[in-house]
């Protein structure tokens, strides 16, 4: 199986992790999951990082936690208000903690005595790699293994071998229990949908993960043994609890997966049933696996939609998973470097003052041989993120790198030679705050040469008119990528970027975006210089060589049109989905 390659160096860092164990109708002393990290904590040095534990008790009445160890925390949640609100709360206490890491476990899952030594060696690992979002070991029960897997033409699921390492290319999904996801990655995605407060959490998680362009890295050499109660139906799983799961994953299926995923799941449920009347299981569980199927073949999904809606609403109220999107949203700058070093530092400093302290710049040097890396250095600025590939990877892989590696919620593509004007981000913020079914914001530039003198204009303005629109950009392209902001929730709809040679990456977020239906917005005010020079990486290419890249460009389209291409949540519950 092709994997992703690595392109950093190592980062040499201690693993700062926060371990969140949901309890329910059990002691914290009898849980395999605290007892297994307690233990395996005590195996990892202080040099090689800090783990520090949150207990959330959903039990009926509070549990005798005794004397808890230093960097442990316990909660009773006497309202038993599910995973979402353990995790997003437990979330909360890593970026108070200043962990990287947050690792959620099932109480009866027991973690082997190395396994954070085995998982900081993973974090150290998953470093070379941009955009990594989560690390997760293998989950097996009875030797069969369980987690994590992928759905092959996007509908079949299958499972990596066993001690697979390494980042897949297509979208991974994994179980919540022994998966230890970025802070970061988590905060961007908007952390635990309240809807899903029981299962599936985990899915969603990792299909909004893959939505904003975020890579898991599998820690196959990390086997886990887990208990998982789908598998024993009859001693492990209550009507209602059952009930519950397949009204979550109808759900799920729906709003994140594509038809033939749907035609997949209604397949299994059919057969589920048959297996059932076999094992004789109880009357119940079978009546609530025909109602499932009933409704999956004769309700259409707009209603089945509809319902989820309507009967999660009171999980919403007050989540703070949805305060985590409230207020001004995160910016990132995602910048590809290269040979910029006599521009660059005019270029930070037009970027710099527009942004607020949670801001950030992330910069990938695609090995520069002039002093680019040290004048970005001498910034000294915290909000510059920067790394530098360990090979030349060409400008288009380089700005995929910024754009995975950003944190944000509006991501802006720029050069290393240009100026932002004074009012660019406050415009384009405008914009994506008043029209949030825009996903592409641009602006006009205004041309400079290399000493900030004005130029001509020049084809790049498309003499000021912006026409969004599949065929006409495939003709005649319009968006311009230093120009350009995207939501971050794009990212898993853009990337990868297709590696033809002479492949305009702005072209493809544009024609993407519009082939998919989504939205782009023009402000018709000159917001970023544009700088001509002698090392430009964009230069004006011959006729035939325009067809060809037009050629290109269609052909991807093409192959794409083969990948399943999930539309984000936010988008389905405010668009009623046609059947």
């Amino acid at each position: 199986m092709n994997g992703v390659r690595p392109v950093f160096l190592e980062f040499e860092g201690r693993l700062t992790v926060t371990v969140v164990i949901v309890l329910y109708r059990i002691e914290p002393a009898q849980s395999p999951a605290f007892q297994s990290v307690m233990a395996a904590r005590e195996r990892l040095s202080a040099d090689a990082g800090e783990v520090r534990v949150l207990l959330w008790d959903n039990s009926p009445g509070p549990g005798q936690a005794g004397q808890l160890a230093e960097g442990v925390d316990y909660f009773h949640d006497e309202g038993n208000s599910g995973l979402a609100t353990a995790y997003n709360r437990a979330l909360d206490l890593a970026s108070q903690n200043q962990s990287e890491w947050l690792l959620t476990l099932d109480q009866d899952t027991a973690v082997p005595n190395d396994f954070f030594v085995r998982m900081a060696a993973a974090a150290r690992e998953s470093s070379r790699y941009a955009g990594i979002g989560a690390i997760v070991p293998q989950i097996a029960a009875a030797g069969k293994q369980l987690s994590p897997n992928y759905f092959q033409f996007g509908a079949l699921p299958r499972w990596y071998q066993t001690g697979f390492v390494g980042v897949p290319q297509e979208p991974v999904f994994a179980f919540n229990s022994g998966a230890m996801l970025k802070v970061d990655a988590l905060r961007q995605v908007g952390g635990y949908d309240p809807r899903f407060w029981l299962d599936d959490s985990d899915a969603l998680i990792f299909s909004k993960l893959h939505e904003h362009g975020k890579r898991v890295y599998i820690a196959g050499d990390i086997q886990v043994e887990h208990e998982f109660s789908m598998k024993d139906m009859q001693k492990r799983m209550s009507a209602a609890r059952y009930r519950n799961a397949l009204f979550a994953e109808t759900a799920f299926w729906d709003l994140r997966m594509n038809r033939a995923a749907g035609w997949e799941r209604t397949l299994r449920l059919a057969l589920r049933m048959v297996k059932q009347w076999r094992r004789k299981d109880p009357l119940e569980l079978r009546r609530i696996t025909w109602e499932a199927l009933k409704r999956r073949l004769f309700t259409s999904r707009r209603k089945r939609i509809a319902e989820w809606i309507t009967a999660t609403e009171d999980r919403i109220a007050g989540s703070p998973a949805l305060k985590q999107t409230a207020g001004e949203p995160k910016l990132s700058a995602c910048m590809a470097a290269y040979n910029g070093g006599k521009f660059v530092d005019a270029q930070l400093r037009s970027i710099l003052s527009q942004l607020k302290p949670k801001d950030e710049v992330v910069i990938i040097d695609d090995g520069s041989r002039d002093d680019t890396l040290e004048r970005i250095e001498r910034i000294g600025d915290s909000r510059v993120r920067l790394r530098r590939h360990e090979k030349n990877a060409g400008v288009v892989g380089t700005f995929e790198d910024a754009l995975r590696s950003a944190t944000g919620d509006i991501l802006f593509l720029c050069d290393d030679d240009d100026v932002w004007a004074p009012s660019k981000v406050r415009r384009f913020l405008d914009v994506f705050e008043s029209r949030p079914e825009v996903e592409i914001v641009q602006s006009r530039v205004r041309i400079i040469d290399e000493n900030d003198l004005p130029m001509p204009d020049s084809r790049i303005n498309r003499d000021g008119r912006f026409l969004p629109g599949f065929w006409r950009n495939l003709y005649k392209n319009h968006y311009q990528g230093s120009a350009m902001a995207i939501r971050a929730s794009l990212l898993g709809r853009v990337l990868p970027f297709p590696t033809r040679k002479g492949f305009l990456h702005d072209a493809w977020i544009g024609t993407r975006n519009d082939l998919l239906g989504g939205r782009a917005a023009f402000i018709d005010e000159d917001l970023l210089f544009y700088r001509r020079h002698i090392n430009n990486a964009s230069r004006t290419k011959s006729l035939p060589r325009q067809i060809l890249t037009r050629f290109d460009l269609l052909l991807a389209h093409l192959v794409y049109a083969f990948r399943s291409s999930a539309r984000p949540l936010e988008d389905m519950l405010s668009r009623q989905p046609e059947r």
